[in-house]
């Protein structure tokens, strides 16, 4: 399946866009269902869309939230994805929130516990229906997406632990690439020259094995680019 693409001026007019679209589908999605699953993402953009989403005024309470990845520490501490996405959107708060796990144990203790909830919450991993009916994605210049890095492999679940990330901090768990490729319709959201690069090769080549390059959506992908990132297209 083809991936459509968008080309904003900047990083602001690129978030602005994107979650305009994707206020509209949840819209949408709402008119078929009374709730919808959505993942969100950490990062400078992933947290920017969601503010621009707050102003949108999205039905916050007839959604299921969840984050692709997290950093592997306290609940409470700034550089988790779930608190800065509080600290933009407060009233998410008010959703159905699918929270990783605290530090209380072990990495792989957690992943284990988020494991059987979300198993518990969506069935099985192998299966050929949507269990997301939206998912935004970022994507580092080595092209790594979630948590999920270039040359890092893991056993199939769905979620994964990885406690050797080329970005501090080491210990992080994340939503697989079979649970990612669950999803209705993906939104990718990259901005940035240094990323320019990695955004040919997984728009251009057909090969190409970058971890954004192994997800899509079952019905829709979408690639929200600012100039400086579609500059090698």
């Amino acid at each position: 399946m083809s991936a459509e693409i968008r080309v904003l001026e900047n990083p602001e007019l690129l978030s602005l866009a994107a979650a305009s679209e994707i206020a509209g589908e949840i819209r949408r999605v709402l008119e078929d269902k009374p709730r919808v699953r959505i993942v969100l993402t950490g990062g400078t953009l992933g947290i920017q869309i969601l503010k621009d989403l707050r102003a949108l005024e999205i039905p916050v309470s007839k959604l299921d939230v969840f984050f692709g990845d997290e950093r592997f520490v306290p609940l409470a501490d700034s550089d988790r994805n779930e608190y800065q996405a509080l600290e933009a959107w407060p009233e998410l708060r008010t959703a159905r929130l699918f929270r990783f796990p605290d530090t209380n144990g072990t990495l792989e203790l957690a992943r284990v516990e988020f494991d059987s909830l979300i198993s518990s919450e969506l069935g099985p991993l192998y299966k050929d229906a949507a269990v997301f009916d939206i998912l935004i994605l970022g994507m580092g210049p080595d092209g790594h997406i979630a948590s999920l890095f270039p040359d890092h492999r893991h056993p199939d679940a769905w979620i994964v632990a990885e406690s050797d990330s080329p970005k501090p901090p080491a210990q992080r768990l994340s939503f697989s690439y079979q649970a990612l490729n669950r999803s209705e319709k993906v939104w990718f959201l990259v901005s940035g020259k240094t990323k320019s690069a990695a955004t040919r090769a997984v728009l251009n080549d057909p090969a190409c094995e970058l971890p954004a390059a192994r997800i899509s959506g079952m019905s829709a992908t979408n690639w929200f680019l600012d100039l400086e990132a579609s500059r090698a297209l």
